[in-house]
């Protein structure tokens, strides 16, 4: 229901054959490129996405370009999500990603689906799908999905901040960015958070910042709390916030590492020292 309401949308679009968006899409032989002359910015990606354009928007969403490739009874509709940063990028591709779904090596990281493929490649979040009467062949996709990769000639790579994260007891596909409110707070934006389970579940994150910038979240976490203030245990700082548990956090230079979701408090210090030790 989703592929179709999408592609009566996009059919409802004037289409060119004629004007390509910036070499952003190749030409496949056997079939017809037709690309939407609108391109989404911001302010009207919600005519398109309705119910998802705000999580799109909160990663910085820059413009969306979309193409349709035809053979016959056969659609194939590529959508080219480009965000401000390949963070961003990765962050909504994270937020999407269906870690069930077999992993494919195209771009930096991507997946597929029945007549579902999609991907991460630097800035963009590229979506390919089959969309016509008749289903697209795997393998053609396949084939689409790596003309496109090569297309936009992006540099690929996963964030560096994720060779931080310590490998024991990660859970697979676990990682993402959050790149604003993170846990709910307007100060706390830019994490990179991984689940693990290591005798029980718990979630590690890494916030990125200027050593000031992360002074200021600190100093705005604590205001939030009133009159349960953070306690120290040497360099580490617990916080025991009333919608999210107890927090264990500790300032490193420019980094802010924190475990949530647990209570074990040797634990934590354990996965945060290992995160230290690795910091440039």
């Amino acid at each position: 229901m989703k592929k179709t309401l999408v592609f009566g949308l996009f059919c409802m679009t004037v289409l060119t054959g004629n004007v390509r968006a910036a070499g952003l899409f190749p030409e496949i032989t056997g079939w017809k490129m037709m690309e939407d002359k609108k391109v989404y910015t911001g302010n009207d990606l919600w005519e398109l996405i309705d119910g998802a354009a705000d999580i799109f928007l909160s990663y910085d969403f820059q413009d969306l370009h979309i193409a349709e490739y035809s053979n016959k009874d056969r659609i194939i509709r590529v959508e080219l999500y480009r965000h401000s940063t390949p963070e961003n990028a990765y962050g909504i591709y994270t937020a999407e990603r269906m870690p069930d779904y077999p992993q494919i090596t195209i771009g930096s990281q991507g997946y597929r689906s029945e007549g579902i493929l999609n991907f991460l490649t630097g800035s963009y979040y590229v979506k390919i799908m089959s969309a016509g009467p008749v289903e697209a062949k795997e393998d053609v996709i396949t084939q689409v999905a790596g003309k496109v990769n090569s297309t936009l000639a992006q540099q690929n790579g996963l964030p560096d901040v994720l060779l931080l994260f310590p490998e024991e007891g990660k859970e697979n596909l676990s990682d993402a960015y959050i790149a604003q409110n993170f846990l709910g707070y307007s100060f706390l934006n830019s994490a990179f958070t991984m689940r693990y389970k290591n005798e029980a579940e718990f979630q590690l994150f890494i916030i990125k910042a200027a050593s000031t910038e992360i002074q200021h979240m600190l100093d705005e976490y604590t205001k939030t709390l009133k009159d349960n203030k953070p306690r120290k245990s040497g360099d580490l700082l617990i916080i025991h916030d009333p919608f999210n548990g107890t927090l264990f956090l500790e300032q490193k230079r420019d980094y802010l590492v924190g475990v949530i979701n647990t209570d074990n408090e040797g634990k934590a210090t354990d996965y945060i020292g290992r995160v230290i030790k690795k910091l440039p």
